[in-house]
């Protein structure tokens, strides 16, 4: 009889080596995902913005487009509309942090609109204003100050987007 000497069972499970190899991959893939995470919050907090500056401007070219043709400023001459509805060439709105509109007194102000109706209407390769048209600038701001100042210093703080207005009626 030839002795045998005792057979040690195949341990299961990792070694410690493996581990380590896979506690350092995670800990690399953790810290990627966290460096991503500013900028994936910043991304959404504009895409946030954009999406309610569209919902304003929505509103306001619709309230525009339902208001008669001849309430409108006439294009860049600086004289209010005959009538006693009739707009301002310049005027503002207000807006909460859902884009719903509200009064510039109530402490819910998070975006304020501006209403320009101060430059002409003119079509692509003409010179003349057309009667009409209208060209409507709308300025938006993202700040809870209603005396916000809409200017060339500061036009990074707003955003601009411009508008024709034909008659229809």
């Amino acid at each position: 009889m030839t002795a045998h000497s005792p057979r040690r069972p195949a341990s299961a499970g990792f070694s410690l080596v493996e581990v380590t190899l896979a506690v350092a991959i995670a800990a690399l893939a953790i810290i990627t995902l966290l460096g991503l995470m500013p900028q994936g919050l910043e991304m959404s907090r504009k895409t946030g913005i954009l999406t309610l500056n569209s919902n304003i401007i929505e509103q306001i070219i619709r309230d525009l487009e339902n208001t008669q043709f001849s309430l409108l400023p006439p294009q860049g001459t600086g004289t209010p509309s005959s009538g006693g509805n009739a707009l301002p060439e310049k005027s503002r709105r207000y807006f909460n942090d859902q884009g719903q509109e509200v009064e510039q007194q109530s402490g819910q102000v998070t975006f304020v609109a501006e209403i320009d109706f101060s430059q002409p209407a003119s079509l692509p390769k003409t010179e003349q204003m057309q009667r009409y048209l209208r060209r409507v600038i709308i300025r938006i701001a993202t700040t809870a100050n209603p005396d916000f100042q809409f200017g060339e210093n500061n036009r990074i703080a707003y955003t601009t987007f411009n508008h024709l207005l034909a008659k229809t009626r």
